[in-house]
């Protein structure tokens, strides 16, 4: 009996260091980062730090806090099913269009720019290394061996909910675009290095008729306990046929929004960004709705696309709380907010639907 336990540890514990990656030691990460003002201490830093506190920590039982990740149903997801919109490779045309959107839920989702195809921070299972943990509360709008051929991949960071495995070398084909740090763990995986380009804040990377510029984040990265923000957490501009898309990733509030529309002056046709997962506790890390608004007008846009909603719990409000905050403070901002349902295409010149009151 014995040995079968270690056994299953061994096993358990192989399972768990693939799924958390690799990165690079101490020593490299100087090396190679040491230069940026963004890297001391042996670590990527962002420009407010985050903070946890949990004597601030907002929640709406203990039972929800201590419990939800490990298998059981969230009590704040969706009571019953909600309609989304099922993809298959027959979804997609073959030659992709100049401007369209396919959100998947939460961040990842299928952008079509320039007869160019992008996927962002593919994943379709749950958010944590193991299968019963984090789990969604909606099932997947499609499935891996559906998605269409894909052009360019584009990672933010690496928390779970924005870089699965699993995924990742289900992608036989693309370039991958990721933060400093990250093609390391992508190799371990088994994804060729010329299939990688890390950026950093400020750097380009251009072909095929588009631009994607990393910018500044106020996020965190890790995978397991010792690997804290020892790879970039990015947020992206993506340019192409005379479009231009604001991606945040995943961020808390700061100047950075402003510094970015004043460093670039780019009209952006939409801007992306997070609005869940908020809490008091830990305030630095993601943006509260009223926070969204304003990171919209920081960045001068009109057009709003929530996103990092709709698939997990990962904070302790209702699952729609935030898309209904913002939707009513942009309704005082003259700010066009677009909600597809999971799986729907759409584009800026296309209506949405508030498809979630039931």
């Amino acid at each position: 009996m014995l040995i079968v336990i270690i056994i299953e540890i061994i096993i358990v514990a192989y399972l768990l260091k693939r799924e958390f990656g690799k990165v690079l030691s101490d020593e490299e990460l100087k090396k190679r980062f040491g230069h940026l003002h963004y890297f001391k201490d042996g670590k990527f830093q962002p420009r407010k730090p985050s903070e946890y506190d949990p004597k601030k920590v907002t929640k709406p039982n203990k039972t929800c806090v201590e419990l939800k990740s490990f298998g059981l149903k969230s009590p704040q997801g969706p009571k019953i099913p909600f309609a989304q919109i099922q993809l298959t490779k027959f979804s997609f045309d073959l030659d992709p269009e100049d401007f369209a959107i396919y959100w998947l839920g939460h961040s990842s989702t299928i952008i079509e720019i320039n007869h160019n195809r992008l996927i962002i921070d593919p994943v379709l299972d749950n958010a944590s290394p193991v299968y019963f943990g984090v789990q969604r509360y909606t099932k997947r709008v499609i499935e891996r061996d559906q998605l269409p051929d894909i052009d360019y991949i584009i990672i933010t960071h690496n928390h779970y909910d924005h870089l699965e495995r699993k995924t990742v070398i289900s992608l036989e084909k693309g370039h991958f675009i990721v933060p400093l740090g990250l093609g390391v763990t992508l190799e371990y995986w088994g994804i060729d290095k010329s299939r990688i380009t890390e950026l950093g804040w400020g750097d380009k990377f251009s072909e095929n008729g588009i631009e994607i510029i990393a910018e500044e984040a106020n996020h965190f990265s890790g995978r397991y306990l010792l690997d804290a923000n020892k790879t970039l957490f990015n947020s992206y501009i993506i340019s192409g046929g005379g479009k231009n898309i604001f991606w945040s990733g995943d961020t808390g509030y700061s100047d950075h929004f402003k510094d970015i529309y004043n460093k670039y002056k780019i009209e952006f046709d939409l801007v992306a960004l997070e609005c869940d997962a908020y809490n008091t506790g830990w305030k630095t890390s993601h943006l509260f709705p009223h926070e969204v608004i304003m990171a919209a007008k920081d960045l001068n846009t009109k057009n709003l696309f929530p996103i990092h909603w709709g698939v997990f719990d990962l904070a302790f409000h209702p699952w729609h709380e935030s898309v209904d905050l913002i939707i009513n403070e942009a309704s005082l901002s003259n700010i066009k907010v677009f909600t597809p349902r999971l799986g729907e295409k759409f584009n800026t010149e296309k209506e949405t639907q508030i498809w979630w009151n039931y």
